[in-house]
């Protein structure tokens, strides 16, 4: 198994639970799946949706409501990270350098001993979500991302869920960034498919996973015991 650096990226809506915003348990189970995913990972950066807070497309003012999320992304780094550090795992919350929070640092002050990293704040302005910060730092880092989404365990031609015509969609194994792009596939944003289409820092192309959001596949993703889990590939 290979020690390269990963990023996980965590749907928001699966931080809650039981008509609660927050669910320590839940959180805590993902933390300590991370934590056994640092026996196979040197490194893991985080990146946590803010969908249980806020979703800033039910507002009707888009930059107020893209400030809310990246606050509700803020809210959501600080208690996995609570977490790790109760299970001796040194971790960071980084935010964008306009931003200043207590507990908080920006990239330029990421402690060295840091195995855990965990972005928050989104890139600081308006008009880019999550997926975009995930895109962004995975080619910084030259590292693949793992979507770990809630509700949805890869990539289909529709909505699986949907109660009228969910019973025929198609299930993709594999499909690029570029298929994501073109057809506007609604899985992760598409500026972030489009941005991963290009050369990480090191010259490789980053490629990714879609799976569903259970501490147990976070687990088995990123220890490579993930061969029979229903995920689509991302190249």
């Amino acid at each position: 198994m290979s020690y390269k650096r990963v990023l996980l990226k965590l749907s928001g809506e699966a931080f809650g639970g039981d008509d609660a915003i927050f669910n320590r348990d839940t959180i805590s189970s993902y933390a300590a799946a991370i934590k056994a995913g640092l026996a196979c990972r040197s490194h893991i950066y985080v990146v946590c949706g803010g969908g249980n807070v806020c979703r800033g497309r039910a507002f009707g003012g888009k930059v107020l409501a893209d400030y809310a999320g990246m606050l509700a992304s803020v809210q959501n780094a600080l208690f996995p990270t609570i977490s790790l550090e109760e299970l001796g795992v040194k971790t960071n919350v980084v935010i964008p350098d306009n931003f200043t929070l207590p507990k908080c640092c920006h990239e330029s002050e990421i402690d060295a001993d840091a195995k855990v990293v965990i972005y928050a704040g989104g890139v600081g302005e308006p008009g880019h979500s999550t997926d975009y910060v995930c895109a962004v730092k995975s080619l910084e880092h030259s590292c693949d991302i793992y979507f770990a989404k809630s509700g949805c365990d890869g990539v289909y031609d529709r909505d699986p869920n949907d109660k009228e015509t969910g019973h025929l969609a198609v299930f993709y194994p594999e499909v690029s960034f570029a298929r994501i792009e073109a057809e506007g596939l609604k899985v992760i944003d598409l500026e972030a498919a489009q941005l991963l289409q290009k050369p990480a820092s090191d010259g490789e192309l980053c490629r990714g996973y879609i799976f569903a959001l259970t501490a147990e596949n976070i687990a088995a993703m990123l220890c490579g015991e993930a061969d029979g889990l229903h995920k689509t590939e991302l190249i």
